[in-house]
């Protein structure tokens, strides 16, 4: 049997988890002298209600080697082989840790860490795929051979609030920043193969939430239309991407989440899209 675990920045829901068995290895978040795992969806309210309102920057970092090492050699333990999708190394060392931990456990023959290369959703959806395969019999080389035909073409992309929090992680400069600001630009942030590009910046958010559906290709399986701390302008998206379910004739199943702390504490509040390609 395929274990197969994420860390919590893919944001896959704990229902799904529970269900088909994944294990979520929580990266860790620093606000306010406090260190604590990040946990999943629908439980980022109470950290979001205090962000929002303080100029605090919160600090993030990977799971322990000893926290995968222990998650390896349980699943080993159990007879299991495993397979773990990590964040991209561009963005955490995560994988590094992970890495580590693989030649640390028992039985390193029988662990796979495997760099997305992506962020958010966009590998929770290759995990929701690895459960689909690994369900139907296929095994590892498999589930890889085919995450890497749909990797190009799988992509997370946000519409952030302000331009704030960007600023405050040194992505944008203060000048930048101010006159974005008072000229109510709104860029389009978008997270595809290890790469952060800015792909537009748009005059007011109802043109970037219509750029952002523009950006949804024809071939995708699967859908996930997220906010970062439950914005005010997640019904408008939640509205559009209606409209454009209703003119597409293709067959695509849609998930609506949220994108936690250690996420948020680059971009801030936003709206955004994450999908999972079709080979």
């Amino acid at each position: 049997m395929i274990k197969i675990m994420v860390d919590s920045a893919s944001y896959i829901e704990k229902d799904y988890a529970l269900k088909h068995d994944i294990t979520i290895v929580p990266l860790k978040v620093l606000y306010k002298g406090t260190e604590f795992e990040e946990g999943s969806p629908g439980e980022f309210d109470e950290f979001f209600e205090d962000f929002t309102k303080t100029k605090i920057f919160p600090k993030t970092s990977q799971p322990s080697v000893e926290r995968f090492t222990e998650e390896f050699n349980k699943a080993i333990d159990n007879g299991n082989e495993v397979l773990l999708f990590t964040i991209s190394s561009a963005l955490s060392g995560t994988y590094n840790s992970a890495c580590l931990a693989r030649e640390n456990c028992k039985n390193k023959d029988m662990v796979t860490v495997y760099d997305s290369d992506g962020n958010c959703q966009t590998y929770a959806g290759y995990a929701m795929d690895a459960v689909e395969m690994r369900d139907q019999g296929k095994n590892v080389k498999e589930i890889l051979e085919h995450i890497e035909k749909i990797k190009h073409n799988s992509q997370v992309s946000f519409a952030p609030d302000s331009l704030e929090y960007l600023k405050k992680g040194g992505r944008i400069g203060k000048v930048t920043a101010t006159l974005g600001t008072i000229l109510q630009l709104k860029p389009i942030l978008t997270f595809k193969e290890g790469t952060l590009v800015c792909e537009k910046k748009c005059l007011g958010m109802q043109k970037a939430i219509g750029d952002l559906i523009s950006l949804i290709p024809k071939r995708i399986k699967r859908l996930f239309v997220l906010h970062i701390a439950n914005t005010k302008f997640f019904e408008m998206l939640k509205k559009k991407v209606d409209e454009f379910l209703a003119k597409t004739k293709e067959k695509i199943e849609v998930i609506v989440s949220e994108v936690g702390p250690v996420v948020a504490s680059h971009v801030g509040p936003a709206v955004g899209l994450s999908w999972t390609a079709l080979e």
